[in-house]
């Protein structure tokens, strides 16, 4: 929320903006990205919006596994156009949970657009009203500031008592029934007294193995911007809150490492403009400029109040998101997929932006495995790549979160003509950085795999007994299945694919719970 005073100054430099382009319009697209070549305009499904909810059985093909029970869950824009008025980039629509069942050896899928406060009203109103974190509202006025100020809840899905949670970066996670899909109204996991905590959760919490700890991160200002830890332990109750300035206040991130009892803050040099967007000129995304001569911050926070924040500078890469960290001794290492550049993300012509246009668009960076050593006594920490490839969304089993671990899962490419759009998933063994992979070719788009654990499976070993799930779009049939991958075998291709019979816009993350049949 603005204060009085921006609010004034926000009005005042309007005026000042009339001259200037108009927010509403689509600024910077003078593009010498050509059209997405015949072959690959299946791609642009992905940025398509769902026209419907449905609830139906889906066909399976091949064998699933015995013990796959559950629901996988995810979430993700599901809308990307209202009145002829669309999004522009393929990041950023109103939330959409889609539910997976596995159960008796059948699969029902259901979806269902998170009714959140701005979805009700925009369906009223038939048209989008309020702006979002990559693209302004209709109209000038409707943008004074051009500041997302109502949650799309279209990010991660989370399950925590019961209850299926969809977060997103502005405002509070919405509770959801996880049967019906039914959402109830924005809430905020803070506990404490009312003008402490934060605001704005971060779309990414963590659940700690060891201890069954919920930890969410937090903003609380704007100018001077305090960054908040939550921690709630297994029984939902607050046991932990703490907040800092942030050392480096107008640096955006998206993710954060947990490695009890620290919270990582990986604070890139993606640093943010808010004038343009005070006057209404541009929006959030536009309004962030990489500055990596300025290097990466790290922000060390000990969420028991025991020692003090240490600040530590690394070299620059930009981080969407965390695979895992854990203490050794006096060390934390933390690994996350890192790129030189976000091209895929800032600029007329990045991929996520010329795909909701049909356009070919630039992602010459490449998302790599990385791995920062961050030793407390010393001060310093350092940065090394554990893989080189072409991944994306990183996930590690929830029985890993904070521990050390031997294996991560990505999202991945074997082929470089579909740009950022990964092909297939890999599993790779961090100690030695050693990859097992499955990719689908040319023609496929493959989302992030999310873990599902085999519930006869014991022990503690370095290997992960179960399966993982991953949703696949289809360019030759235009339609999305699920496909069924044991863990330790992901070279041999799917168990089975959950066909179903339409397609799946874009997502970015899941949700797996064995409670939920």
């Amino acid at each position: 929320m603005l204060t009085r005073r921006e609010f004034i100054r926000a009005a005042a430099g309007g005026v000042a903006a009339t001259a200037l382009a108009d927010c509403g319009t689509d600024m910077g697209d003078a593009s010498s990205a050509p059209p997405l070549p015949a072959d690959r305009k299946w791609l642009t499904l992905l940025a398509k919006g769902m026209d419907k909810e449905y609830d139906h059985s889906a066909d399976v093909e091949g064998r699933l596994p015995v013990g796959l029970t559950g629901t996988l869950y995810r979430n993700g824009p599901g809308m990307f156009a209202r009145n002829g008025f669309s999004k522009r980039t393929i990041l950023d629509g109103d939330g959409m949970i889609r539910a997976t069942r596995f159960s008796d050896g059948g699969v029902r899928f259901r979806n269902r657009f998170v009714r959140t406060t701005k979805y009700v009203a925009e369906e009223s109103a038939g048209e989008f009203l309020y702006p979002t974190w990559t693209t302004p509202a209709p109209g000038f006025f409707s943008n004074i500031p051009c500041i997302p100020s109502r949650s799309q809840a279209g990010v991660t899905p989370v399950v925590k008592g019961g209850v299926l949670y969809a977060f997103d970066e502005v405002g509070g996670p919405y509770p959801i029934d996880p049967r019906t899909l039914d959402a109830g109204r924005e809430t905020n996991p803070y506990e404490g007294e009312a003008g402490t905590g934060p605001v704005n959760y971060k779309a990414h919490t963590k659940t700690d193995a060891k201890t069954g700890d919920w930890v969410l991160v937090g903003q609380r200002g704007q100018r001077k911007p305090e960054l908040h830890v939550v921690v709630k332990n297994s029984a939902g109750h607050q046991t932990r809150h703490i907040a800092y300035a942030s050392p480096r206040g107008r640096a955006y991130f998206h993710d954060f490492f947990w490695a009890d009892p620290y919270a990582v803050f990986h604070l890139q040099p993606a640093m943010l403009s808010p004038l343009p967007m005070l006057i209404g000129t541009r929006t959030f995304a536009e309004s962030l400029e990489w500055r990596p001569e300025e290097g990466s911050m790290l922000f060390v926070v000990d969420t028991t109040g025991a020692r003090p924040p240490l600040v530590l500078d690394i070299p620059a890469s930009w981080m969407w998101h965390a695979l895992n960290a854990h203490v050794a001794g006096n060390t934390i290492v933390a690994d996350f997929v890192g790129y030189d550049t976000p091209d895929h993300f800032l600029g007329p012509d990045a991929s996520f932006r010329a795909i909701m246009q049909g356009r070919e668009g630039v992602a010459k960076s490449p998302g790599t495995l990385r791995r920062m050593t961050i030793d407390l006594a010393a001060r310093r920490a350092r940065v090394e790549t554990i893989l080189a490839g072409r991944y994306e969304f990183p996930f590690v089993p929830q029985r890993r979160v904070g521990q050390p671990y031997r294996y991560g899962y990505v999202s991945s490419s074997r082929v470089s003509d579909q740009g950022w759009f990964h092909d297939g998933i890999s599993r790779i063994d961090v100690t030695s950085g050693k990859e097992q992979a499955f990719h689908f070719g040319s023609g496929y788009y493959v989302g992030e795999p999310v873990f599902a654990p085999d519930p006869a499976a014991r022990g503690d070993g370095e290997h992960d007994t179960g399966w993982l799930l991953a949703e696949v779009l289809e360019g030759a049939s235009g339609t999305s299945f699920i496909a069924v991958f044991d863990a330790n075998a992901l070279a041999d291709g799917p168990l089975a694919k959950v066909r179903l019979h339409h397609a799946l816009p874009f997502s970015f993350h899941g949700w797996w719970d064995a409670a939920q049949t």
